[in-house]
């Protein structure tokens, strides 16, 4: 009986938790914009706030995660507040590449420490309603269990976390209770053409707890602060515009 009491009032918690969040976000913006026209009209508007949200890379970007990096950048470009960017190792991230996503680096709040320290110090980020948002370089396993706690904290604040795993065996972490999961890298060149021409991205949606999975091909535009534009088709001719220069990392990451 006491098991199942325990149960019960864990369960009304979480449904207190939802309805603050709610109570939050209603009348304002409970989206934020990826900053991609085609992408948030398929989300309803961008990506939910007060959530977790997952970014996996391809091909290179598996282990450097430099181009899910350009993508959450943009994304908190186009939010007002401060940012923390937790890490349980150096962080790498390259100014001049943060500023070509439009993301000012005086906005950020980086912080490193040990990697047993990583999800305790995510979770207590996520509580806190003085952040827009919360970036992990997550080199730790997330069990699902730590991921449901991530996932109720950012509920309880409004605070939306992004979690940047690597991968370099390729294979999808576990699931978890994160709001979505996306995979981002470069798009497979088809011809001569596409390998000198603009950079192609392939934006993935594995997973969502509101909407089908689905990807995206995306032609880079001339001006690196400029919104990625809908590619047709990498098979179909492609958008005919220099990449930009610059990239969050340090390191580079070729296709």
């Amino acid at each position: 009986m006491a098991g199942r009491t325990a149960d019960t009032l864990a369960l009304l918690r979480d449904e207190i938790r939802r309805m603050e969040r709610h109570h939050v976000s209603a009348g304002v913006n409970a989206r934020l914009s990826t900053g991609f026209a085609a992408l948030d009209d398929r989300l309803g508007g961008g990506l939910s706030r007060g959530r977790v949200h997952e970014f996996l890379g391809a091909g290179c970007d598996r282990a450097l995660l430099a181009r899910p990096t350009r993508f959450v950048a943009r994304v908190l470009a186009r939010a007002s507040g401060q940012v923390v960017w937790l890490a349980a190792h150096h962080l790498n991230l390259h100014a001049t590449g943060l500023q070509g996503a439009g993301l000012a680096p005086g906005r950020l709040i980086c912080v490193q420490c040990e990697p047993r320290d990583l999800l305790p110090l995510c979770e207590d980020t996520l509580r806190e309603r003085g952040v827009v948002a919360l970036v992990c370089d997550l080199c730790v396993p997330l069990s699902l269990t730590a991921s449901r706690r991530l996932q109720l904290a950012a509920e309880s604040s409004g605070t939306t976390g992004f979690l940047l795993r690597p991968t370099p065996n390729g294979a999808l972490p576990p699931p978890s209770a994160c709001e979505t999961r996306w995979r981002i890298g470069a798009a497979r060149p088809v011809s001569l053409n596409s390998v000198i021409g603009p950079e192609h991205w392939r934006i993935e949606l594995l997973r969502s707890r509101d909407g089908r999975p689905f990807t995206w091909t995306y032609g880079l535009p001339s001006h690196a602060t400029d919104p990625l534009d809908l590619a047709s088709s990498v098979a179909h001719g492609s958008v005919a515009s220099p990449p930009p220069t610059g990239d969050p990392r340090s390191g580079t990451c070729a296709a």
